[in-house]
């Protein structure tokens, strides 16, 4: 099938002198390899710079170069101390099965929040002791909570690729792809793409850079990334005004319904779950990552199958929406609610929620204490407890509207679950 393969994998480097740009830096990365496979300790590298400027390429160069097992991981995986022990130290004192050499790759260090417990003191002393290689990653090497990470590293910083780098990529790529693109459109991509390498591949492979349609129906859109077989119609689909969060909701919940065969399934979740770990980089303010993430959900999904299936298939409306769905006031006011018992419990206010139910079993006893302790408003108050400003004044309960009724049965659900599961090592359960 032609185009099925993504030119980002395709012509990946796998050589260090096949990355381009930031030479000076890839020759002290090359010595700092030879070094560690010659027994000679040295610090950790932690490279940094804007995205697509190929700071975990090079680990993967690496790995291909010198047939090294490379072990890779983000900084999401390694919140606290215990992660980090778990995962990082079994690993790097565990001898390879396969006898070669290991390096170990940490992507987006910086990315850890402020609320991670011990991860940031863990992975200092790791790296501090450490008889591995280990390549880190950062946006930002500056940010102040990763600074144990900082003493205990190399710092090499990853340039923006100039211009005419890109433009000599992408003219080679197109070559071999026998792709039709003048040098006008190419010169046009290295433009927009601001130095970020990855993504200037992407655009050539998607001749996306412009003609944004902004009026695609939802499900004519689902229907084009799972009936396309090529990374640019595939792409067409997200482009325009397309509410990200929502797209990757249909796609999640329709890939059964179109993808019989079940390699097709796994290989479009993997797609789906590696746009999801960029999310949650997105959501520490790399923006960067944004599209790689449209481009997984979008033409990863869509080049998973081993063909189209040429059937008709009812596409169905996201059950997640379906439960959550409410109106904006309803969100805004559990939003504040999280907010006010976060400020209490010392969490943030999406995890502050699973704690409503229980705050609900107090306010039957006590409304007012319950309100001053959490500075909840009348209306706030109203919404935990299921009934209305007027009736909670009187302590009559009234019947729950039906917004009130589906969040409650929700956050009900969820907190059933967390708090069980968190209780049930300590021989406790908290019925609700």
């Amino acid at each position: 099938m032609e185009n099925r393969t993504l030119f980002t994998q395709k012509y990946s480097p796998k050589k260090l002198s096949e990355i381009i740009g930031n030479d000076e830096q890839l020759t002290r990365i090359r010595q700092w390899a030879l070094n560690w496979m010659n027994g000679v300790r040295k610090k950790s590298l932690l490279l940094y710079g804007a995205v697509g400027t190929g700071k975990s390429s090079t680990a993967h160069a690496l790995k291909e170069e010198f047939d090294l097992e490379l072990i890779e991981m983000g900084a999401n995986e390694l919140r606290n101390k215990d992660r980090v022990e778990k995962i990082l130290t079994a690993a790097t004192l565990a001898g390879s099965l396969s006898g070669r050499k290991k390096i170990f790759l940490i992507d987006d260090i910086d990315a850890f929040q402020r609320s991670d417990s011990g991860g940031i003191p863990a992975i200092a002393k790791l790296l501090r002791d450490s008889n591995q290689p280990i390549i880190l990653t950062a946006t930002n090497a500056w940010d102040k909570k990763i600074a144990p990470i900082r003493v205990e590293s190399e710092l090499l910083e990853f340039k923006k690729v100039n211009k005419s780098s890109i433009k000599l990529l992408l003219k080679k790529i197109a070559e071999k792809e026998k792709l039709v693109v003048d040098d006008a459109r190419i010169d046009a991509i290295a433009e927009n793409c601001n130095g970020d390498v990855c993504s200037s591949i992407n655009d050539l492979q998607g001749m996306s850079t412009s003609q944004r349609d902004r009026d695609k129906d939802i499900f004519e859109r689902i229907r084009s990334i799972f009936k396309s077989d090529k990374y640019e119609d595939a792409k067409k689909a997200v482009s325009g005004d397309v509410d990200y969060s929502i797209l990757k909701l249909w796609v999640d919940e329709n890939i059964p319904l179109e993808y019989e065969n079940l390699d097709d399934r796994a290989m479009a979740y993997y797609y789906l779950s590696r746009a999801d770990q960029l999310e949650g980089r997105i959501r520490n303010s790399h923006w960067g990552y944004l599209k790689y993430s449209l481009d997984f959900v979008s033409a990863g999904v869509a080049l998973s199958k081993k063909s189209v299936y040429r059937k008709f298939t009812k596409y169905s409306f996201p059950n997640y929406l379906r439960q959550m769905a409410s109106t904006v006031s309803t969100r805004a006011i559990l939003k504040s609610i999280g907010k006010k018992i976060g400020e209490v419990t010392h969490t943030n206010s999406r995890d502050a929620r699973i704690f409503i139910p229980i705050i609900k079993e107090f306010g039957v006893k006590d409304t007012e204490r319950v309100m001053l302790h959490y500075k909840f408003t009348e209306d706030e108050m109203a919404f935990i407890m299921g009934t209305s400003v007027e009736n909670l004044k009187i302590g009559k309960p009234k019947e729950e509207s039906k917004e009130v009724k589906e969040e409650t049965k929700i956050i009900n659900e969820e907190t059933v679950k967390k708090v069980t599961k968190k209780d049930s090592g300590k021989g406790k359960q908290i019925t609700l």
